[in-house]
């Protein structure tokens, strides 16, 4: 008996019973669309992940300025009324020595900005030349902010894609002019589109491509001299020279600031890598568990095409005893019942393969979560779907092909 034979009389058996063949394929469809969207959300966990480590930067060390309400509002005004400011970045810079490979203040700029009677919906930041260093944002025009603009105060800007669409649709935004709060100040470069990055991060860093960065000293001045306010930052980001060193320049870190603060805890520190990994811990686990549960689904699709099998065994006990009287070998019955198996586990395979791929996509629809669906869980879910009709239908089609041929025609 050929292959194709064997296969056309597996898919007549198996269509002529289609509850039956139906219900048999459920364990290895929910097994493997249980597989499928695991290692989806997986892959799109380990992308975002992946995406905001690169948003918030490599070895960084992220300090944000606390707004207090209330008793503690009125214990920093006693304390230490002026929050973050350069101070700080200074003592830092002393403390952590060695271990610091670049630092970059930020100050928020609450203002409008405008070009050519337009009135853009942008986030202006006051910022340092190591600001590119530590977030590995790059140039794609032009260039960054550099000491001369900062010493300086310049008024120069650097813009993000989407600011770059919006004021300069048509034109080259190099030496053009944008109006901050009124001033004029003249486009030197223009960032690499990023994409949105503040969506589900540890730790907003914003639109990039709808931000504005001036120099620091440009930031702050705007304040004036007499303000208070005029030397506070909202952000210090701090880049470490080696990852294995973050933990202990954190506590440095904070140990500095709760001294300059004289024990006011106005300031948050984060140290984005160790989260993120906490992070991956945490989902790789959760991704364990529905392996875990896919598996067992996946033996008790095993365990219920070795019982089908078995039935069919018994109930085409004549049928086979007709056949091996015609000439079929062992072999030919052999290879029949483990063709009907396989065929069993592969179309149910492609139909978990099917449901995996719609029940990924429509977590990632409601959870707003990237989903990839990688190549490599495609091929193992059709492999562990013929495996599992392999080695589940072997002892069936082993115990078909060793039924005696004139017992097997004796019965009723």
């Amino acid at each position: 008996m050929h292959l194709l034979e064997s296969i056309r009389i597996g898919s007549r058996e198996i269509t002529m019973h289609k509850l039956r063949s139906a219900l048999t394929m459920l364990g290895v469809i929910f097994g493997v669309a249980a597989v499928i969207s695991t290692a989806a959300i997986g892959s799109g966990a380990r992308d975002e992940l992946d995406r905001q480590l690169a948003a918030l930067g490599t070895n960084t060390i992220r300090v944000n300025a606390l707004e207090l309400r209330g008793r503690e509002l009125s214990e920093q005004r006693r304390l230490s009324p002026f929050g973050l400011t350069r101070a700080d970045v200074e003592s830092l810079r002393m403390v952590l020595g060695d271990y610091l490979e670049a630092v970059s203040p930020i100050k928020q700029v609450e203002a409008p900005v405008q070009s050519r009677g337009q009135l853009l919906a942008v986030q202006v930041y006051g910022a340092t030349e190591d600001f590119p260093l530590i977030s590995g944002y790059p140039v794609d025009q032009g260039r960054f902010l550099n000491s001369v603009d900062l010493h300086q105060a310049g008024q120069v800007a650097v813009i993000g894609d989407d600011v770059r669409r919006q004021a300069f649709p048509l034109t080259d935004p190099i030496g053009n002019q944008i109006l901050i709060d009124g001033q004029s100040y003249t486009v030197v470069g223009v960032l690499a589109p990023r994409g949105r990055s503040d969506s589900g991060t540890i730790i907003e860093v914003g639109d990039i491509d709808r931000s504005i960065y001036i120099p620091l000293n440009a930031a702050l001045r705007r304040m004036g001299a007499e303000d208070k306010r005029a030397d506070m930052l909202d952000e210090i980001v701090l880049k470490i020279r080696d990852s294995r060193h973050l933990r202990e320049a954190s506590e440095l870190v904070d140990r500095t600031l709760e001294m300059n603060h004289k024990g006011v805890r106005d300031f948050r520190i984060v140290v984005p890598e160790e989260l993120i990994r906490q992070q991956q811990q945490t989902k790789n686990v959760l991704s364990q568990v529905l392996i875990f549960i896919a598996a067992i689904s996946l033996l008790v699709g095993g365990i219920g095409i070795m019982n089908i099998m078995l039935a069919s065994v018994t109930q085409r006990t004549r049928e086979i005893g007709i056949r091996r009287a015609l000439g079929a070998t062992r072999k030919d019955i052999l290879l029949q019942f483990m063709v009907e198996s396989l065929i069993i586990s592969l179309a149910g395979g492609l139909a978990g393969i099917a449901i995996g791929v719609g029940l990924a996509w429509g977590i990632g629809q409601y959870a707003d979560w990237p989903i990839i669906i990688p190549l490599i869980s495609i091929v193992a879910s059709t492999t562990i779907a013929a495996s599992i009709g392999f080695i589940f239908g072997l002892y069936p089609s082993l115990k078909a092909a060793s039924l005696d041929p004139i017992e097997a025609l004796r019965t009723e």
